[in-house]
Order: C-alpha cells, then sequence, then structure tokens
C-alpha cells in the first residue's frame, strides 16, 4: 500500500523477458557479464523489475536485488522514472523490506507469493466480472482460464479435489483446507483468521477462537505443515490459563478425541505442539472427497477447541 500507483499508465511496447543489462558502467554491480532480471516491464507512470522463483518457500535474497537495481540504473538513470521490484516466490518471510538505496535513488520491493497472485485473480473472477457486459465477458474468462493454467503448470490448483497427501505441499491446496477448517460458526465458539506464517520449511494458518458465552477469554492457535520433512501437520496451542497442559495430559492418555490422531504434545516458550500421527494421514488418504479431507482437520481442530471451553 501506497507503493504503487492507482494508474500505472499504459504499458510500453519494450517489456521484456530476461533482459541482459549492464554490470558495472557506472554502478559496479559485481557480476563480471550482464545482469538478468527475469522480467522488465516499462509503463508510463512506473517501471517494474520482476524476480521470479518457481518455489513459494526459498530463493529470493537482497544482493540479488541490489545488483538489478544498480544495473537497471546503468541502463535507465536518465530516464528519472519510479521504478519497484517485485520478488514473485520464494519469499521466506513477508515482512516489510526496506527499500534499495543507490546515491541518491530508490527502488521499493514488493513480495507476493504465487498463491497470493492466483487468489487476486480468483477474486476478480469471482467479484469483478459481474459487473462486466456480457459480451466482454467470454474474451476476459478465457485470458483468466489461461493464467489459471499458468499456474497448474507450477503445481498451484484452484480445484477443491481430493488431495494425495504429497499435494498438501502445494500451499494453494493446504491454505484452503485450512481457511475451509475454521470458516465455520458454531453454536459455542467462532473462528476467525490472523494471518499466515510463511518460511523455507513451514506454512502456518493462525486463527482466533473466540467464545460465544464472553466468560472466557479469546485463544489463539496455529495449525501448520513442516515443509521440509515428511509431511508433518501440528496444532499450536498457547498456554492460556493453563489449559493447554492440562489437555496435552489428557491427550497422553488417551481420553481425547484428539489422542486418536494427535501424537505426544511438546511444549516449547509456553505453547503445546500436537503433531498429527499416522491415524490421521491413514484416514486422510482414505477420505473419499476433498470436503471429507477438510472435515478431519476441523474436527481435530474443533476437539482441541471444545476442551477449552467446557
Amino acid at each position: 500500500k501506497g507503493i504503487l500507483p492507482d494508474d500505472a499508465g499504459l504499458m510500453a511496447d519494450d517489456f521484456s523477458f530476461w533482459p541482459k543489462w549492464d554490470p558495472n558502467s557506472k554502478y559496479d554491480t559485481g557480476n563480471s557479464s550482464y545482469v538478468e532480471p527475469d522480467v522488465f516491464f516499462r509503463f508510463a507512470n512506473i517501471d517494474v523489475i520482476i524476480e521470479a522463483k518457481y518455489s513459494d518457500n526459498r530463493g529470493q535474497y537482497r544482493e540479488e536485488w541490489e545488483r538489478e537495481f544498480k544495473a537497471y540504473l546503468n541502463e535507465f538513470e536518465t530516464d528519472k522514472k519510479k521504478v519497484v521490484l517485485l520478488a514473485v516466490g520464494g519469499n521466506s518471510t513477508f515482512e516489510p523490506e526496506p527499500d534499495l538505496i543507490v546515491g541518491k535513488h530508490k527502488c521499493s520491493i514488493v513480495k507476493y507469493s504465487w498463491v497470493s497472485l492466483l487468489n487476486s485473480v480468483l477474486s476478480y473472477e469471482k467479484d469483478a466480472l459481474s459487473s462486466i457486459e456480457d459480451e466482454m465477458q467470454s474474451s476476459i474468462k478465457r485470458v483468466i482460464r489461461n493464467v489459471e493454467f499458468g499456474f497448474q503448470n507450477i503445481g498451484i490448483h484452484k480445484c477443491n479435489k481430493k488431495v494425495e497427501l504429497q499435494g498438501l505441499r502445494n500451499l494453494y491446496t493446504l491454505g484452503k483446507v485450512f481457511q475451509l477448517a475454521i470458516a465455520r460458526d458454531t453454536e459455542l465458539y467462532t473462528l476467525s483468521y490472523y494471518k499466515e506464517d510463511v518460511n523455507s520449511y513451514h506454512y502456518g494458518y493462525q486463527f482466533e477462537v473466540k467464545p460465544k458465552d464472553g466468560r472466557r477469554k479469546s485463544i489463539w492457535l496455529s495449525i501448520a505443515l513442516w515443509i521440509n520433512e515428511q509431511e508433518v501437520i501440528s496444532i499450536e496451542a498457547r498456554n492460556v490459563y493453563n489449559w493447554a497442559e492440562r489437555l496435552c495430559k489428557q491427550i497422553e492418555e488417551g481420553k481425547r478425541f484428539s489422542s486418536k490422531y494427535a501424537d505426544k504434545p511438546e511444549e516449547e516458550n509456553n505453547c503445546y505442539y500436537f503433531n498429527a500421527k499416522d491415524k490421521f494421514y491413514q484416514e486422510f488418504n482414505e477420505a473419499e472427497t476433498f470436503d471429507a479431507q477438510v472435515e478431519l482437520v476441523a474436527r481435530l481442530i474443533d476437539d482441541v477447541c471444545m476442551y477449552y471451553l467446557k
């Protein structure tokens, strides 16, 4: 917000894939032959450098952005245009990045995941197309279909089909599972999204459990997949009034529904972690539909929540 202009202006004809820029005519990038961003767009009101990574999990680093900005200045400094670098995929976090500064020049960094880009496309398809006149819809929808096929080619699918366990490594599919598992309003509490936690080895979906009776405070839970191991889904419970500790003891003693699916909890920094065990994955694989897989995750979450509310 506040970085990209409301109107980029018309796109110039000289957009390019993998341009080869001067590495050291004025600003030394450290490269000997050339610097090569992935895509470069020139609009009337802004220039856009894109550095894209195949994976959503890792690959971006600041030193590469700095080389690309210096090489951009070697080519276009005299144009005196605003420039921004879009880091697409490969971001270990989504914390704001300080601007790149070279002399008196500044380049802002905007980080995106492939998942968030697909969500934007699907949101536009759902909300914006309804206001477009019929004769325009077919051509725009064909463009959107092509974009969605492009995402499928890199393993990011929008379909709510049953997924194999390895499909959980697809952050878009995993995000949908987690979103749908908490998108429910029960008689005793509501669940609401708080934030996602993404890095090179872990994808977490944090949410708030808010009791409806007002007698208890809200609690925070996180459901996550540890990406660099075998598929390990875990639930993190913050230990409000020692309730998580008491729940852990019941799971260990086999007294809770969770004990069927949750391994022996571990405690760290006043939080408790419940790792799903083989029984959970067996039933996840045997579920006949995507909805049934979501329901399995939802039941595990509900069991944790209900213990706090009773």
